[in-house]
Order: structure tokens, then sequence, then C-alpha cells
């Protein structure tokens, strides 16, 4: 019911929206019809989805290294907030988690950021305490942002849970994208 419920919100709110960088990107199931051209049919069941949108992400605003406040010469620069594109919400149904549908999403959202809005990065929030995700989003090749300090950058992002919103920390991943991947 979760899925279900995270699926029909953000559908509903991406109808809504306006402008050119947001999507939600929706899998479902495809089987295998039984006559003699086993032609796939696709079920109606979602299995899975991820939303991508532009947030605000600390980025460095001078030449050089973007995960520090000093450039390659030594001389300070500054950290502003600039759009990027961002995994907000990644869920699979659990009947069909562990088969790579995650992974072929997140793919997805970064050849839609690479080859459609032409971006380097796509970021993701994760929350602390979800380790397993941390390490599958690390596996894939995303890598903590590092804040000026040196230390992984958290934020606070906006969760909504059983129809209650509220502010909660997050660690911001980061990856940079190829963008010769069709």
């Amino acid at each position: 019911m979760t899925v279900e419920y995270t699926c029909n919100k953000y559908t509903s709110t991406a109808r809504r929206m306006q402008g050119k960088k947001y999507c939600v990107l929706i899998a479902k199931e495809c089987i295998q019809d039984n006559d003699k051209n086993q032609q796939l049919r696709v079920r109606d069941d979602v299995i899975g989805m991820v939303e991508m949108g532009m947030s605000l992400c600390p980025m460095f605003s001078k030449h050089g290294d973007l995960d520090d406040a000093t450039n390659a010469t030594g001389s300070r620069g500054s950290i502003e907030l600039r759009p990027q594109p961002t995994v907000g919400v990644l869920c699979v149904k659990s009947s069909h988690q562990k088969k790579g549908i995650g992974q072929a999403l997140i793919q997805k959202c970064e050849q839609v950021a690479a080859n459609v809005w032409n971006e380097p990065y796509l970021f993701v929030d994760i929350e602390p305490n979800n380790h397993n995700t941390l390490r599958l989003f690390e596996k894939w090749g995303y890598a903590f942002k590092l804040n000026e300090t040196g230390e992984a950058q958290m934020r606070n992002t906006t969760v909504s849970r059983r129809r209650i919103e509220r502010s909660r920390p997050h660690y911001l991943l980061r990856k940079e994208l190829d963008r010769t991947i069709p």
C-alpha cells in the first residue's frame, strides 16, 4: 500500500507540475503470452517508481574541485546553492526487489539528466539510517558530497510518511554523469 500511495501521490503531482525538469518514471511488469508469437504484454501493476526533479544543492562557485571551498591555486571560493537534478524517491515493490529494477530506474534518471537536461551530475538524498540504500548507491558509483570541512554533506529534506510531512536530515550523494550513454 505504501508503494501504491507514493506512486499515486507523485503521479498526480507530476501531472500538475509545469516546467521541463521534473519526471516520474514508472516500472511495470511484462509477461510473455502463451500463444505462438510469445509477445510481451505489459501488466497494469506498477512494480517500481522513481521521482527526479531540480533541487538546490551546494556547489563551488569558482573553477576547481566542487567538493571543496578551496580551488586548485589555494584561493578560497564560495559555496552557493544551485538547482541540480536530484532523485527524491525510489521505491520498488517488495516482491520485485533485488532484481535490478531500482538500478534500471536510476540508470534511466542518469540518462535523462545527462542527455535530455544536459546536466553534469545527478544527486540523491538518502536518510542516514538507510544503510542498505547507501551501500547500493555507493556500489552504483555515487559518492558522498563533502562540505567545506571534509565531512559528508547533510541537508534537511521534507519526508511524507503516513500523510505527515517532517523535515529530516539526509546525506547528499553525487555521481558525475557520462553523457555518451544513449
